[in-house]
């Protein structure tokens, strides 16, 4: 008989928030857990994107294997910018193993979502549910409940405290989501929570500040994940493996920093178009280097690599180093997808958010978002001594299937 294995996602919640709520009373089911298993940080994918980690973590790869680097990519062969989906997904995930039975909610990167021996949801981005979910006769259950795949985000930028309202209606959906596909026959089941990724994205300054307006319904929202958790631990089979995890990290944003600014004003990049109309094709072909999200460099002219270097090298804020690490493509990155990958990615100091967009006024911008991904600081954690050191999202595939 095969053993059952329990996989909770929390998507850009990073090891410090855990320990401390969990220090604090304040995620009281997550601590019991943490006495009695064991809980480590975990390195994130270069880039630290939620869709590069996750397809990391469902099929053990690298980037350079499953060919994932951004939520944008570029044609083969054109500077022309689209929107990869799990269809680009290069290297199998762990429900490929047909032998075993899925209950899959939420997964991030994985619209539309595949053919599975058991149920799949797909997780954001994913703009038709009819399209994220596998068999189509469970629609009719999720079509019921209302449920949602995602939190309009776009809210936030009008009102916080609708944005919460409905952030937690979601959680709410994604509960009773969970609850109903409990029940059935299944090996491995696997829950996403999305949520906390887009409250620490538009709110993490609450967390910090007691004062804040929002600070209690931001704890309030990871006592709601926590009690969840509770649910699930304690409905598990007596030897089950229960395996929590996050994509990345997240921290505070001091600055925004744009890259294409400073590739533009130092003459390596020229963009075609009106500037409202810069995306699809962004680069005229007096462009050497250019940059797409979050910091990931393509050199149209390789002669100019140790110049785009030396730039990153040197740039500061405020008397600070912005990029603390500087990765090259052959440092980072292996396998059959390597050709595609971009030639350098920067990893910032923290607090510093990099951006790869082409609309911007200046190298340095602040605007409504208060949390950046973070790429040292993801947690894993196991009720079984089966972490290894130094993990990655790359053993994670490996602890699910053991």
């Amino acid at each position: 008989m095969t053993r059952k294995t329990v996989v909770i996602g929390m998507d850009g919640v990073p090891l410090r928030l855990i320990e401390e709520l969990t220090d604090s009373g304040d995620m009281p089911n997550c601590a019991h857990l943490r006495k009695e298993g064991y809980l480590s940080s975990m390195h994130s994918a270069v880039p630290e994107v939620s869709n590069v980690n996750w397809s990391s973590i469902v099929t053990g790869a690298n980037p350079g294997e499953h060919g994932i680097y951004g939520f944008t990519e570029l044609i083969p062969g054109t500077h022309t910018v689209c929107f990869p989906d799990r269809r680009a997904l290069k290297a199998p995930p762990f429900w490929s193993d047909n032998s075993k039975r899925y209950v899959l909610l939420n997964i991030p990167a994985m619209y539309p979502a595949p053919e599975v021996n058991g149920v799949f949801v797909s997780g954001f981005v994913a703009p038709d549910l009819d399209k994220a979910v596998k068999p189509m006769d469970e629609l009719e259950y999720l079509r019921s409940i209302d449920y949602e795949v995602d939190v309009d985000s776009s809210i936030a930028h009008k009102s916080h405290r609708l944005f919460l309202e409905r952030l937690f209606e979601t959680l709410e959906k994604r509960e009773k989501a969970y609850r109903y596909y409990w029940t059935r026959k299944w090996d491995v089941f696997m829950l996403v929570f999305t949520g906390s990724d887009r409250l620490e994205h538009f709110l993490m300054d609450a967390y910090a500040d007691e004062e804040h307006e929002y600070h209690e319904e931001f704890i309030r929202y990871f006592r709601e994940i926590d009690r969840i958790v509770g649910d699930i631990y304690g409905s598990m089979d007596e030897g089950s493996r229960l395996v929590m995890l996050s994509d990345h990290g997240m921290e505070p944003i001091k600055i925004n920093v744009n890259v294409n600014a400073l590739l533009e004003q130092n003459g390596l990049l020229e963009l075609g178009g009106h500037p409202e109309k810069r995306y699809n094709n962004i680069v005229d072909e007096g462009t050497s280097a250019f940059a797409l999200d979050p910091g990931r460099i393509y050199l149209r002219d390789k002669d100019v690599a140790r110049e785009v270097v030396k730039l990153f090298e040197g740039l500061k804020y405020e008397g600070e180093d912005v990029i603390g690490r500087i990765n090259l493509r052959d440092d980072v990155y292996h396998g059959p997808e390597i050709e595609r990958a971009p030639d350098i990615v920067l990893t910032p100091n923290s607090g510093y958010n990099i951006k790869g967009g082409v609309k911007y006024e200046d190298v340095f911008e602040k605007n409504i978002f208060k949390g950046k991904h973070t790429a040292s600081d993801a947690f894993l954690y196991c009720n079984e001594k089966c972490i290894p050191r130094s993990p990655t999202v790359e053993d994670v595939r490996d602890i699910i299937e053991k």
